[in-house]
């Protein structure tokens, strides 16, 4: 039993890896690339971070049911 359910599972890995090998591969197109924000200042960051936090905390909010809300 032990032998027919390790070929199984090594015939299902097998499987998998032969699936993602002849995956097609696309590589990612330089220009495609931002690299605006390499030079930027300390300053800069913190406030795009701080934008970030807010926007995050608004979707939390917004996903929260109306009665969780209401215990806080």
């Amino acid at each position: 039993m032990t032998s027919e359910h390790n070929n199984a599972d090594e015939k299902w890995i097998d499987k998998l890896i032969r699936f993602f090998r002849q995956m097609p591969r696309r590589k990612p197109d330089a220009s495609e690339t931002d690299y605006s924000g390499w030079h930027q200042s300390e300053e800069q960051y913190q406030k795009e971070q701080a934008e970030w936090l807010k926007q995050v905390r608004e979707r939390k909010k917004r996903k929260k049911p109306e009665d969780e809300r209401s215990r806080k």
